[in-house]
């Protein structure tokens, strides 16, 4: 089939003189080209040749060669201008670039075997556009003309304006980072997986002697990681590395654990160095709240959790700005934490290192313990108790029972018999004094008055009634723990 501007050449030839002279006068050549418009659409009723879509910014570029070089630039700014505008329309109406490229992304997964060009993509993005420069140029109905299409498509690409050829380049880039769609992937991995990396790792192997493992892994569901390993034939009827030493099984086991950990961990988009500001919002009673974490990023939900903690350690302690001591709560959770505070089976880490399926099980335990209406965090101890903390700086006695603790009455109640160790460990998390604890009570068992009489300290008494240790006790550490055995008659015959 002839190109358009040959079967009209003789009409717009006619016409080129009076759009020249018309030069200045936007709107008398606005009315050339209307009029050259209506001439070729009486003429087109026949169906002899397809015309543009835009037939007038069309009749402009054949008109443009003809033109005094020094007016051609003025000429391609008004096209580029209609241009624009027209996008812009189609912007607003639901038919620009993003719409396109959402209209025309491939759907298949088998579409993305090999990564889209800029030339490969403009066929699925402009494609009624490329089909219609197809049907002006051969007869499409005749098969004897497929092996022409090939070159018409090569013609129709570089005739496409600089700004089509820059739209397809963004979606090409877009197509080949987001890859196919995730539904699509189950069915292709199924089908293809195993076949893929055995053509792969064999290639490998027959080019260039390469012997390969490779560890395949894709996400399978909520949280779950899907594992395969694939080798390279042994040579000289050798085992498979894999299973060949106990060391190399390990190499193996540990490799898929960290694969899984990896797959399962956000990627880091946001810089290192500036915290992620997240809300927690507590209770009248200064307990937190279980906040909403469903669709944010893995980053997001472990600083939600770690936030979580702090808002209770704060409650804890009485002291909005102490951080959590996450070494002693990694090692021994139980010893501060009670236990319904987390869930069965939960490993204490840093929230760093948390993964989708450790925030998921924490974020269940925790909404179950809210819909049972009790307190998300509790020290150990009963989980669901309302305790009244201290504040570090009321230097008054509640209840007339010592200050700085929870209360007078559960003073008496939580010190009666083999309770009392627990309490006196859950004053402090300082390790020197929770071992000073474990040697007072380790101390034999003696009746009052009995033992050799030692001079006292003050603060080594059970009649010391301040809140807090004296400051030289603070700067200068606790005694050792020999030093501490010469106060055994005292420490023991506490009532």
């Amino acid at each position: 089939m002839a190109d358009w501007s040959e079967v009209y050449s003789d009409l717009l030839s006619s016409y080129v003189g009076q759009y020249k002279e018309a030069r200045g006068n936007p709107n008398l050549q606005s009315e050339i080209l209307a009029e050259v418009k209506s001439e070729m659409l009486k003429q087109a009723a026949s169906g002899s040749v397809a015309l543009p879509n835009n037939l007038r910014v069309a009749i402009r570029r054949v008109f443009l060669p003809e033109l005094d070089p020094k007016d051609q630039d003025d000429e391609e700014n008004i096209i580029q201008h209609i241009l624009s505008v027209a996008e812009k329309r189609k912007e607003d109406a639901g038919e620009g670039e993003h719409v396109r490229e959402e209209r025309a992304r491939p759907t298949r997964a088998g579409d993305y075997r090999k990564p889209f060009s800029a030339f490969t993509c403009s066929q699925r993005l402009f494609k009624d556009d490329m089909d219609a420069y197809d049907r002006e140029r051969r007869d499409t109905k005749d098969p004897k003309t497929i092996g022409q299409r090939t070159k018409v498509v090569q013609q129709w690409w570089e005739f496409l304006s600089d700004d089509r050829k820059a739209e397809v380049g963004r979606a090409a880039e877009k197509w080949n980072k987001l890859g196919a769609p995730k539904e699509t992937h189950d069915l292709y991995q199924r089908k293809n997986l195993p076949s893929m990396a055995r053509e792969f790792i064999d290639m490998v192997q027959r080019t260039m002697g390469c012997h390969i493992v490779m560890f395949a892994a894709h996400e399978a569901g909520e949280s779950q990681i899907k594992m395969a390993v694939f080798e390279t034939p042994p040579i000289d009827g050798k085992k498979a590395f894999t299973e060949s030493l106990e060391s190399s099984k390990d190499w193996v086991l540990h490799g898929e654990h960290n694969l899984t950990d990896y797959l399962l961990t956000a990627p880091v988009e946001e810089d290192l160095n500036e915290k992620q500001e997240v809300e927690i919002t507590v209770d009248e009673e200064g307990n937190p709240e279980v906040p909403s974490w469903s669709g944010q990023k893995l980053k997001v939900q472990q600083n939600l959790a770690r936030a979580v903690f702090q808002a209770a350690y704060a409650k804890f302690t009485g002291r909005p700005k102490a951080k959590v001591p996450w070494g002693l709560l990694i090692k021994s959770p139980l010893e501060y934490l009670d236990k319904e505070s987390i869930p069965d089976g939960f490993t204490m880490k840093d929230p760093s290192k948390w993964t989708k399926a450790d925030i998921l099980l924490l974020w269940n335990h925790w909404h179950s313990l809210e819909g049972e209406d009790k307190v998300i965090f509790d020290k150990k101890g009963k989980a669901s108790a309302k305790k009244r903390w201290m504040s570090p700086g009321d230097d008054s006695e509640a209840d007339g029972g010592p200050t700085g603790v929870i209360g007078g009455s559960d003073l008496e109640q939580e010190t009666d018999g083999k309770d009392r160790v627990k309490f006196l460990k859950s004053l402090s998390i300082m390790p020197q004094y929770q071992e000073l604890v474990e040697l007072v009570h380790g101390l034999p068992k003696t009746a009052p008055g009995m033992g050799t009489k030692i001079d006292m300290p003050g603060w080594a008494t059970w009649a010391w009634s301040a809140q807090y240790l004296p400051e030289d006790i603070h700067l200068k550490g606790l005694p050792s723990g020999r030093h501490c055995r010469s106060y055994k008659v005292q420490a023991s015959v506490a009532p």
